[in-house]
């Protein structure tokens, strides 16, 4: 994809949540361990990491962290990042009604932007948590709210998320015949043994090699494609609190995050030029 200025453009994104914040089926979290976590110094390494190679990101903030920890949010914005959606609860959207998610995401946006004082122009579902169903009412209620642009679907197929089919490209989806108001940045997927997978966030770039992430990025770049990084705080993290999870929940979970970080700043280092918030390109488009 590409500007008005016909340069390829990729994003730096971050979903700010605690530690705790997951979807998996197994997961009790009545049964936490009562530990207050590392987000804010977490975050704030992430966005020493975007000062070192003058990156402008994207960071997706759960409303209760807005609510609870407003100075995270301040935190974030003062840098010159850009503050989005990820939801109030971080629950799954398929699960809601859309009267729900209409009032889920209402409640984010105004916490949000009582904080940065700007009105909110993205939105990232909680674990890629839309499906093909509900796009005509997801869409709609974005739109309603006044979101530019989402940042929610996997266009392939896991057994936790995806909707295999869905464009690749960022484009204003055409649901049941009709162009949707709001654009979507879907993830950026390459095809190995038949299967559409990721490679550039979470348990991806935590798991692959980054001179593979790297080449990836670059191959999608030489098509027209955008390509945008994703991490959760919690993944830069070694030291964090640890969920209690089934073996193979756990792997996708952590594998890697010890050497997280490093990755993430040699990849920001070689794509820095390429960076922009989500917000200021869909702008850009309109």
């Amino acid at each position: 994809m590409k500007n008005q200025s016909d340069t390829i453009v990729n994003f730096a994104t971050f979903d700010i949540e605690e530690w705790y914040a997951a979807n998996y089926n197994s997961l009790n979290l009545n049964n936490l361990p009562q530990h207050p976590g590392h987000l804010q110094k977490n975050v704030g390494r992430l966005l020493e990491i975007c000062e070192k190679f003058n990156i402008k990101a994207t960071h997706f903030v759960v409303g209760d962290i807005a609510l609870n920890k407003p100075e995270i949010v301040k935190m974030i914005h003062q840098a010159g990042h850009e503050v989005a959606s990820h939801s109030y609860a971080h629950k799954l959207i398929f699960t809601m009604t859309p009267e729900q998610f209409r009032e889920d995401l209402r409640q984010s946006c105004d916490l949000i932007e009582q904080i940065t004082g700007e009105k909110v122009a993205g939105f990232r579902a909680p674990s890629w948590s839309v499906k093909k169903d509900m796009l005509s009412w997801f869409y709609q209620i974005l739109h309603e709210q006044g979101i530019s642009y989402s940042s929610s679907v996997f266009p392939g197929k896991t057994f936790l998320y995806g909707i295999p089919g869905f464009p690749e490209n960022i484009h204003q989806p055409v649901i049941d015949g009709v162009k949707q108001q709001v654009w979507e940045i879907p993830q950026t997927l390459f095809s190995f043994l038949g299967k559409k997978t990721g490679f550039s966030g979470g348990f991806y770039l935590r798991a692959l090699p980054g001179w593979f992430i790297t080449r990836m990025i670059k191959a999608k770049n030489n098509e027209g494609k955008s390509v945008f990084l994703y991490l959760h705080p919690r993944e830069i993290d070694a030291d964090s609190p640890r969920l209690s999870l089934p073996m193979l929940e756990r792997f996708i979970h952590y594998h890697g995050v010890r050497g997280c970080e490093n990755k993430f700043s040699y990849l920001a280092g070689i794509f820095k030029d390429t960076f922009c918030k989500m917000g200021d390109f869909i702008k850009s488009l309109n």
